[in-house]
């Protein structure tokens, strides 16, 4: 038996906009097949599977409703209306409108989820619904790829932005609900896709280190951000650049950190006279660039001078350098 999945699908002009209140068709809101969309799925189970059954339940309620329709413009006006009623879309009588993301948003919020924003869409969904703390992304080809491991609740969202759909029945091998592993850090090799406690304390590292993490920050979540970042640190720590956090990899985070915890500033600056120079985490113009230095600027000094002349500065709390050129200690 296939697997039914429901949505908020299309106006009933076949366009994102300009329709009428409620749904004219039957299918602006409604059930269909499970397929493989073409910009692949990412799925997402609730941790507790009365809030899975909660969300299915609230889609079927509103594939129901004939008072429900499609319209990007108005995608909110839906949530509005069944607020009241404690988000159960069966009560709404009056003509509104939502779309595919606004309609998962007032499902996660008849389970009792409330704090997503109202510009909750499929681009920022993964991340916001990691923020709820609620829901296990399921990854790899047997959740991905087919229906056969799909669980009644389960939330589909496009990899890119497009479109979301809740999964409405079992798949003939549904499994129950999956609890992420607590990973500590160095269980295993942390690389893109994972998620967990280690990640997150991996990410600490990176950003106390002063790499940037993006918006999403410390979230657990390995994406690309904590890629580049990871990236960042392999290629100053003049290590393999293969975006992965192995044996070799936390050992050399490990030792930055141990070394930043370290800083000891000697009470001596470095006073910038030269003109304006650039703060590098290497003591050439091959270290990144952390920040620019103007001239009459002081930063603390480390007491360290390398073999051409470049001095050791403190710098947002890390070891820097600047050139001989432009600084002098003082």
């Amino acid at each position: 038996m296939a697997v039914k999945v429901g949505s908020a699908r299309i106006d009933e002009y076949g366009k994102a906009r300009g329709g009428q209140a409620g749904d004219q068709t039957g299918k602006e809101v409604s059930t269909q097949n499970w397929y493989l969309h073409s910009k692949g799925w990412r799925v997402y189970r609730a941790k507790n599977p009365s809030v899975a059954e909660k969300i299915a339940r609230c889609m079927e309620m509103a594939c129901k409703n004939s008072k429900i329709g499609y319209d990007q413009d108005s995608r909110n006006t839906l949530y509005k209306e069944a607020e009241p009623f404690g988000f159960d879309v069966s009560k709404v009588t009056k003509p509104c409108e939502t779309d595919c993301s606004a309609l998962v948003r007032v499902c996660i919020a008849y389970a009792g989820i409330t704090s997503l924003p109202s510009g909750f869409r499929t681009g920022n969904m993964p991340s916001n619904l990691a923020k709820t703390g609620a829901f296990t992304e399921l990854t790899g080809s047997k959740y991905q790829s087919q229906s056969t491991y799909l669980g009644r609740g389960d939330i589909l969202v496009t990899k890119s932005s497009g479109h979301t759909v809740v999964v409405l029945t079992n798949g003939s091998k549904y499994e129950g609900p999956v609890y992420p592993v607590d990973y500590d850090l160095g269980d295993r090799v942390i690389k893109y896709g994972c998620e967990g406690n280690d990640v997150k304390l991996m990410q600490e590292m990176l950003l106390k280190l002063g790499y940037d993490l993006g918006s999403w920050g410390c979230d657990g979540d390995f994406g690309d951000c904590t890629e580049l970042a990871l990236k960042a640190f392999q290629t100053d720590a003049k290590l393999d650049v293969d975006g992965e956090c192995g044996p070799t990899t936390l050992v050399a985070l490990e030792k930055a950190i141990e070394a930043h915890d370290g800083l000891k500033p000697t009470g001596k600056t470095v006073r910038i006279s030269g003109g304006n120079c650039y703060i590098r985490t290497a003591p050439n113009t091959d270290g990144k660039k952390l920040g620019m230095a103007h001239k009459g600027d002081e930063l603390p000094f480390t007491g360290e001078v390398s073999d051409n002349g470049w001095l050791q500065v403190l710098y947002k709390d890390q070891k820097a350098w600047v050139s001989g050129k432009y600084g002098r200690t003082e």
